[in-house]
């Protein structure tokens, strides 16, 4: 579920290359399909650290989510971690604009550790605050791979298992963009296929 070149923005994008048009990097690759490779070497190699990163933290966080975005991508992206500085859409789905992020993630990451602490939250609603999430897609790239660790360890926290690869980047875009015009049904299904309790693995 690549990012690159998905995204469309109303102002100038400094993250680009503009010789390239391709996402400036640290290895200053200079194809999109090259930086696609290396990006996704890097990921694989820093994945389990980033997993033991949120593993440890008490709470579900933006700060958590940037310090996984950091792990994963800190040799890709000079800006690996940051929350990104442009407005961004991609389709007619419009992502929260830069300036309301982070007011806008502690809300929610507030809310779902507020459940998660008292036992209340479900698959099903755990679910329904992935969609809601997905919209601050706080980095220029990166997001949704960075959020399925998140949500992983939502999911292990209220004792599920999470199998992305029974999904596919189709199936997840319309549950997503269903989920952004209020229909909560196809990413409800989506998760309710996609994980199994813990103890059915004992």
């Amino acid at each position: 579920m690549r990012e690159h070149d998905k995204y469309f923005s109303a102002d100038q994008d400094p993250y680009r290359n503009p010789q390239t048009h391709t996402l400036k990097n640290i290895p200053d690759l200079q194809t999109a399909s090259q930086l696609k490779a290396f990006e996704e070497v890097i990921f694989q190699a820093n994945f389990q650290e980033a997993t033991d990163n949120i593993t440890s933290r008490k709470l579900i966080d933006l700060s958590g989510w940037m310090a996984v975005h950091h792990i994963c991508f800190s040799e890709v992206y000079e800006w690996a971690g940051q929350l990104r500085t442009i407005r961004i859409a991609k389709g007619n789905t419009v992502f929260s604009y830069p300036e309301n992020i982070e007011q806008e993630a502690n809300k929610l990451f507030k809310k779902l550790n507020e459940l998660l602490h008292s036992n209340q939250l479900t698959s099903a609603l755990a679910a329904e605050y992935f969609a809601e999430i997905n919209i601050l897609h706080p980095f220029r790239e990166g997001n949704g791979r960075t959020q399925r660790i998140l949500f992983t360890e939502v999911y292990r926290r209220i004792g599920y298992w999470v199998n992305y690869d029974l999904t596919d980047q189709e199936e997840m875009i319309k549950a997503m963009i269903a989920g952004y015009n209020g229909d909560y049904d196809p990413v409800k299904g989506l998760f309710e296929r996609i994980t199994k309790p813990i103890k059915s693995f004992d």
